[in-house]
């Protein structure tokens, strides 16, 4: 994965459940799938998965949100949400392409992922004036709405806003601080 980082670029939108990726120099891609950096919404961890070269024989562009780093997750763990994935038309917005309608999904250890098979025909995405692939870049949208977690949030107390705090003769303090 490491050597995909300096073909992928992406950035985080200012809105909390919004995620852009933007993939660079797709047309030569040499890899049949490539991974996003991870990000975090609804404070769990999250990639994208995309298969630029189309996924089990067909010829369209396939596409994944995939739980990021499972192995760290309890026992026992799911998550619920609410997504949709678009490919951005990046010459009329009104043109890009979204993956069917905003999908409910119940993450788990057996199924780490969802999405679609079948994004947008690769013919389709490649055309010269398609507005999907400009200056060599395709770029995809991820919006999501985790719904509800069962096992621990991804992202840690240290990382969170809000700490617990421990009432102490009449004072908060956090765990850590007790002696």
């Amino acid at each position: 994965m490491g050597s995909t980082e300096e073909l992928v670029d992406y950035k985080k939108e200012a809105d909390d459940n919004k995620f852009t990726w933007v993939i660079k120099n797709f047309s030569s891609l040499p890899y049949d799938k490539v991974y996003s950096s991870p990000f975090v919404i609804g404070c769990c961890k999250w990639h994208l998965l995309a298969y630029p070269k189309g996924n089990k024989f067909n010829n369209s562009l396939s596409l994944y949100l995939v739980v990021d780093d499972s192995r760290s997750l309890p026992s026992g763990w799911k998550r619920y949400a609410q997504f949709s994935l678009t490919i951005v038309n990046q010459q009329t917005e009104k043109l890009s392409q979204r993956g069917g309608t905003e999908k409910q999904h119940w993450f788990n250890q057996r199924n780490l992922g969802s999405g679609f098979t079948s994004m947008i025909p690769l013919p389709n995405l490649h055309a010269k004036h398609g507005g999907f692939l400009v200056n060599g870049e395709v770029k995809i949208v991820v919006e999501i709405d985790v719904l509800e977690v069962i096992g621990k949030l991804d992202v840690s107390e240290e990382t969170s806003p809000v700490m617990e705090s421990i009432d102490v003769n009449g004072f908060q303090v956090l765990p850590s601080q007790r002696s």
